[in-house]
């Protein structure tokens, strides 16, 4: 009973954090109907820049999450306002391949920057814990869990009682409507990048210490998060966040009742399962935008 509690807990956090990745995905594919591949490397610079505040620079871990937010949230209004406004009319083929060579070019700079070796990252929010059945179970995985929450939490207020926020939500359903209406459709597209490179930030932040963080954090993170997607149903936003907590589960209790030689496979057969029976995702998202 002990190790399932404790193996629970770990899939919902590592689930929770997919399910941010996930819905970061999800927000760029809503607005404009593409996959944004390069969407891992928000993860990978949110866990970069956090480790080098705290390591090299000797910055709390906790000042060092409110530094790291706001400068790849930057980074990703930046990518939308330099490149990718310049093809939210292409194909997309080509905006696959635009993204996908934005992915490999950052990913470059960052090994050269970083280096290509793994590197530890202890950052514990809590000593405390509790046991069961002779099992510890840290209490520093709901914390992580509890900061998820407070984020989706106040993701969610901001796109329902803000002006701002509206205006995002409805250049993604209705863009011509919402241009008709006075809401500036560009800028409400970059604010979605920013948005989604920050909920990148916030799940490589919070599970780079839960493993090891390199340049290829990212890309692992970013395969679990589009499986998270595609079982939530791509454009979902509460059913990337629930596609992500099945991912994490599935990941967790496979590897433990199954084989950890055998979690990432689990996962994959289990979003190809998904897309066999479900093809538009478990809570059949209903639409996508068009620019």
């Amino acid at each position: 009973m002990g190790l399932f509690v404790l193996q629970s807990v770990n899939g919902l956090v590592i689930g929770i954090l997919y399910g941010l990745a996930a819905l970061g995905l999800s927000m760029v594919y809503k607005a404009l109907g593409y996959m944004n591949f390069a969407h891992a490397d928000t993860i990978m610079i949110g866990a970069l820049v956090y480790s080098v505040l705290i390591l090299h620079v000797d910055i709390p871990f906790y000042h060092a999450f409110f530094i790291s937010l706001p400068i790849v949230m930057v980074y990703g209004v930046l990518t939308e306002k330099l490149l990718f406004i310049h093809f939210r009319r292409a194909s997309p083929i080509t905006f696959m391949l635009v993204s996908m060579s934005l992915s490999t070019v950052v990913k470059n700079v960052a090994l050269i920057l970083y280096g290509a070796q793994n590197r530890g990252l202890s950052v514990s929010f809590t000593d405390a814990f509790f046991r069961v059945g002779g099992i510890r179970v840290s209490m520093n995985n709901f914390v992580i869990f509890g900061i998820a929450l407070v984020m989706l939490a106040v993701l969610q207020i901001f796109f329902t009682k803000t002006r701002f926020g509206l205006g995002i939500r409805m250049a993604q359903e209705e863009p011509e409507i919402a241009s008709l209406l006075g809401v500036n459709v560009l800028t409400t597209r970059a604010a979605t990048f920013g948005i989604s490179a920050g909920l990148g930030c916030v799940a490589g932040m919070l599970i780079g210490p839960l493993f090891s963080i390199s340049t290829e954090l990212g890309t692992q993170i970013t395969l679990k998060s589009f499986i998270a997607a595609v079982i939530g149903g791509l454009g979902n936003f509460a059913g990337s966040v629930c596609g992500g907590l099945i991912v994490g589960l599935l990941e967790s209790l496979g590897a433990t009742y199954i084989s950890s030689r055998y979690r990432d496979v689990i996962v994959y057969v289990s979003g190809i399962i998904v897309l066999g029976f479900f093809p538009r995702g478990i809570f059949r998202s209903r639409a996508v935008t068009k620019h």
